[in-house]
């Protein structure tokens, strides 16, 4: 029988849960299993193993906590879930999807004006620092790793510093993961550095950070706003503050 070739971009696949699975050859999972193809890639890239440096952030924990406003595991997640409903999921994740979509048709001045508003919403100077710094780290993992793909040549051709959820969605394009699994992957990823900072700083124990990795799982399956906002002055003002803290661990 001919082979017949695929769109550009294109796989034959199969819907698992929310998922699509493509099968590759180099993972061994696809269609004939339960898993999907591109999971060994969504672990990679929401693995704190990602050489991106975004473990020393803490995006205005640290000050919160010295400021006595988290104290114990109990307003440990009140402060990481009112970040996520305010300011991170209703702004981040809506970036990194549109920045997914922006890839896929090569769009690169839509690609630019999307990393624009993202990096303007950015309220303290570490937290502009803290987005451009691992979107950085992130081009260096693309181009090192995936030099020759159709991403890595978008990040080029932006000529500028692209923030972090922009280059993540560029990394998830380029390892074959669905937009949806880009946002969960990236999702998980913030929600266990905030845990893993709240467990150094209050200090909690590991089992608290547990409970509290556990409590905060469902927030991933939150839908999408239509449009990215984000409102939590408090949050801004202990990233700010930070900026002038005596005794700091972490970078923001």
């Amino acid at each position: 029988m001919p082979r017949t070739t695929e769109p550009a971009g294109e796989r034959r696949s199969e819907t698992v849960g929310e998922f699509t699975s493509s099968p590759t050859p180099e993972t061994g999972f696809g269609v004939d299993t339960e898993l999907p193809g591109w999971l060994p890639a969504l672990l990679q890239l929401s693995s704190p193993a990602l050489p991106t440096g975004a473990f020393s952030y803490s995006q205005g924990l640290e000050t919160a906590c010295e400021r006595g406003l988290v104290h114990d595991e109990a307003s440990a997640l009140a402060w990481i879930d009112s970040h996520w409903r305010t300011a991170f999921q209703p702004r981040e994740l809506p970036t990194l999807e549109a920045a997914w979509h922006a890839a896929q048709s090569g769009d690169v001045a839509r690609l630019v004006a999307i990393d624009e508003r993202f990096v303007a919403s950015r309220d303290s100077a570490e937290s502009r620092a803290e987005t451009l710094q691992v979107g950085a780290a992130l081009i260096r993992w693309l181009q090192i790793l995936h030099p020759h793909t159709a991403e890595s040549a978008l990040a080029h051709e932006t000529r500028s510093r692209l923030s972090a959820p922009v280059v993540y969605a560029l990394c998830a394009r380029t390892q074959g993961l669905p937009a949806r699994a880009a946002v969960f992957g990236y999702g998980f990823a913030w929600l266990e550095n905030q845990v893993q900072a709240a467990v150094k700083l209050v200090p909690l124990g590991q089992s608290a950070g547990q409970r509290l990795q556990m409590a905060l799982r469902p927030r991933l399956t939150d839908p999408l706003p239509q449009r990215p906002w984000s409102f939590a002055p408090i949050a801004a003002i202990m990233a700010m503050r930070h900026e002038r803290q005596y005794t700091r661990i972490f970078r923001s």
